[in-house]
Formats: structure tokens, sequence, C-alpha cells
């Protein structure tokens, strides 16, 4: 039998204990893009995701995945100020980013949402709250035509198995690269926000970022979105115009009183339309947005962006949500 084309790129990653290595970000973009094209067996896909989980993905390795991935965005991805990734979901508190991301379009800056249709029960999804709020979801067929200055996209309208490969936990029992890698993803030069479980992977989501000249903003975010928690110091890692740095917010209180207990998007309404005062929500809301807002500027002069948060708060658009 002739040797496939990708196996030299698993046999880098499964040489055993001494000659293993990790990939290169010419390697690891050249697997992905076959992966992506389907040139490759189901069998490579699987070694490939399950090596890297013991190895531990490099910086290298989710920037050469996150090129290949990122050369399938749809027409139109390219017209939003800030991309902003959604798969952990939540199940403690409603989306206060969802409120977060709606006050930075009042303020005249559009954002594109993507994340997954996976559901794990207990957690909510953008998806759901997407649906829930009235606001818009779209497809790589109405993404290029599409005025919305909020809007959702599934990562499976970016690439069908890319929420495929979001499934195989089910599957090998934990996760792959590939959760990694889709909160990096972002269209040339759009800035992105990340939200993480793990703080050490910041550094990781920062080294891929400069690799392929990205801008991002990311933090060990409440439930593993990007949603600063205020009973928590929060720090968020930033690469800015090829400017690594922290940003550190310190927590506001040791704990709310008057914050809901569940994710039910009502309290999202609620908040949104002054109906229900929460001063968790309100720091919730307003941090996460100047981080963002960061993010878009690409500048890290946090107590600025947060001042004109604060400013466009008080003057939302309170009718905006039914």
């Amino acid at each position: 039998m002739n040797k496939h084309p990708l196996a030299d790129h698993v046999r880098i990653l499964a040489r055993g204990k001494h000659a293993s290595r990790n990939m290169t970000v010419e390697e690891a973009e050249y697997t992905m893009s076959m992966f992506l094209k389907g040139e490759c067996e189901p069998e490579q896909i699987g070694a490939v995701f399950m090596l890297l989980r013991v190895l531990e993905e490099t910086s290298d390795e989710i920037a050469g995945f996150a090129k290949a991935i990122n050369a399938y965005w749809p027409a139109g991805a390219e017209q939003y100020d800030l991309v902003w990734s959604s798969y952990a979901g939540k199940r403690r508190q409603p989306m206060w980013w969802v409120l977060s991301a709606l006050l930075l379009t009042q303020m005249g800056y559009r954002i594109l949402v993507h994340g997954t249709l996976s559901h794990t029960e207990g957690r909510v999804y953008a998806h759901e709250v997407f649906s829930e709020l009235g606001l818009v979801s779209l497809t790589k067929d109405t993404l290029a035509s599409s005025d919305a200055p909020l809007a959702y996209l599934p990562c499976s309208e970016i690439h069908p198995v890319l929420q495929q490969w979001l499934a195989l936990k089910s599957v090998l029992g934990v996760r792959s690269p590939i959760n990694t890698v889709l909160k990096t993803i972002a269209p040339a030069h759009t800035p992105s926000v990340q939200g993480v479980f793990h703080p050490n992977y910041k550094a990781i989501h920062a080294g891929a970022a400069q690799l392929n000249e990205d801008h991002l903003m990311v933090i060990k975010g409440e439930g593993g979105e990007f949603e600063v928690n205020p009973e928590r110091k929060c720090v968020a890692t930033y690469s800015l115009d090829q400017e690594l740095g922290e940003i550190t917010i310190p927590n506001q209180k040791s704990h709310f009183d008057n914050k809901p207990d569940s994710p039910d998007s009502d309290w999202l309404k609620k908040v949104w339309k002054d109906e229900y005062t929460s001063d968790y929500a309100d720091e919730a809301i307003l941090a996460t947005a100047a981080l963002a807002l960061c993010a878009i500027q690409k500048n890290h002069d946090y107590e600025k962006a947060l001042s004109e948060c604060k400013s466009a708060w008080q003057v939302r658009d309170r009718g905006l949500i039914k």
C-alpha cells in the first residue's frame, strides 16, 4: 500500500515518549487543511486530536489549525468589527455578555458571534439565547446580505465538520484541540474575544494570535464564556497590534446578594429594560463590554473604555428587546 500523505504528520506526534514532538505552525496548517478538504482517514483525525490531548497543544499548533479554518469564513464575516466566540454555555448565570455585545452595537459597532449547536443538559447556549431575545441568527448564505449589528453564526456554517468534531467528546470521552482552536478563529484582521475555563490556556490563545498577527482579548470567564465575574478578580490577556499585555480587574465584591440564580434569559430582558436591578449584572455587563471595546479599538486603556460603556448604558434603547 502507498503511504498516505498525512502519515508522516501523524507520526510527528506518535513516535513515542522521547521521539514525539509537537507540530510547527506550517505542519499544523497542512494537517488541518487536509482534514477540512476530506483528504484524510477518520483514524487520522482521531489520532491527531487524541495525541495532542496527551502532548497538550501549543500556540504553534493552534495558530496553524486556525489559519486553515479561517480560509472557510463565509463572505460577509470580514465586515464585522468584532468576532465573539461562545462554546461553553452557561448554567449558573444568564449570558450577561449578550447584553454587553448588544450595548456595543448601540455604540455603533457590529459584532458576529459564533458557537456550537451542541447541548449539554443544564446549560444554555448562545443560539438559544439569541432566539429567546429575538436576535438574528445567520447562515453562510445570508451573512453577506445581513445588516444586523449583532448576529449569531453556528460553526457548522463555517464548515460542517466543525460541529461534528465538537461532538467527538461524547465518543472519545474528553475534549479535543478543536475546542481550543474554534475559540481562536476569526476573519483576517478582525479582533476577537475568547473565554476559557483554564487560565493556562490564555497564554496559548495569545501566542497563537501573535503568530497569526491577530488581535484578541482572552479571559478565564464565568462558565468558560467571555464574561467577567465581578465576584472574582479578572486578569485579561491581550494581543493587540502585536503587543502582549494584561488588564487586571479587581473583584467588586466577594458576593452579590441580588444576582439571579439561573441562566433563564428572562433575566436579560428585565435588566436591559430596567425592570430588575442587579448590581452583579451591571458590573458583569459593563466590565465585559469594556474589555471587548478594548479589543475593537485595539487599545488597552480599560478605564477609558469602561467610561464609554457606562455612558452608553445609561442611554441604551430599552425597547430594543421585547
